[in-house]
């Protein structure tokens, strides 16, 4: 496979600068940083021109330019909330316009309705909605908004719940971002659950996990079939990228020369 491999940014050291954090994913072998705007993070979508420059110019230096940006900030402002959707969707649009100007070609999307409370058509409908109006506004800007099936999501926790929204909705802009992680914290297959999706995905969180568990499980050390995964998408000839994702925190440091290793071995 000659697939793009990405780091997740949360798995570098947040203390360091943006030159070390492209340094750490450099030296690790991977072939860009994916971006993330967390709610830790949301600083991003108000960043300057300038600001912007300064990003690409590192990019093209260690020539690991942008491909994808993981919106996860959008579990606290739901689009299907009723009282929180309007900051969801001015987010997205934000989000939108920076990925533009940083040659971001992918936004992960989160799957979320509503966050914390159970799904009702109502909120359903009106996740429907906002999909409709971020995809009206990103005619301008043709990025790939990628949903990712989540495992704290009732609505949408499995690919053919979620391919079914993709395919009513039908647009070229409007995707797919597996995790065979998520999956595992569910019990579900990740090979069979990639069956569903194979049409409509564009990226895959590549990671470890165990049932309930899909935060920093050691790669190899958990539950998911990476070879019977990457076999699958051998198949299926798959063309999308790849990002591990994993999180540098106080008791956890990532191995990421390991991590990269790890992950390369199934891909050739």
């Amino acid at each position: 496979m000659k697939n793009l491999l990405g780091i997740y940014e949360k798995a570098l050291p947040i203390e360091v600068s943006w030159r070390e954090r492209f340094e750490l994913a450099k030296k690790a072998g991977f072939d860009f940083i994916e971006v993330s705007v967390d709610k830790s993070r949301l600083n991003k979508l108000d960043w300057t021109d300038e600001e912007i420059k300064e990003m690409l110019d590192l990019a093209e230096e260690f020539g690991m330019p942008y491909h994808t940006l993981t919106l996860s900030a959008n579990r606290y402002w739901p689009i299907g909330d009723n009282k929180l959707r309007d900051e969801g969707i001015k987010l997205i649009k934000k989000a939108i316009v920076l990925a533009k100007k940083m040659n971001i070609e992918i936004i992960q999307l989160a799957a979320y309705d509503v966050y914390g409370k159970e799904s009702t058509e109502e909120s359903a409908r009106l996740y429907k909605e906002a999909l409709l109006e971020v995809l009206e506004f990103n005619k301008d800007y043709n990025i790939v908004l990628a949903i990712e099936v989540l495992e704290d999501c009732n609505l949408y926790n499995t690919s053919e719940k979620l391919v079914a929204l993709i395919k009513d909705i039908n647009s070229p802009y409007l995707k797919e971002y597996a995790d065979n992680g998520n999956l595992i914290y569910n019990g579900y297959d990740p090979v069979e659950d990639l069956k569903a999706c194979k049409d409509e995905i564009v990226a895959l969180h590549v990671k470890d996990a165990i049932f309930h568990n899909e935060h920093n499980i050691e790669y190899g050390h958990g539950e998911v079939d990476f070879e019977g995964v990457f076999k699958y998408l051998k198949e299926i000839d798959y063309q999308g990228i790849l990002v591990s994702e994993c999180w540098y925190e106080e008791d956890f440091h990532p191995d990421l020369e390991y991590v990269n290793n790890f992950i390369r071995r199934y891909m050739q």
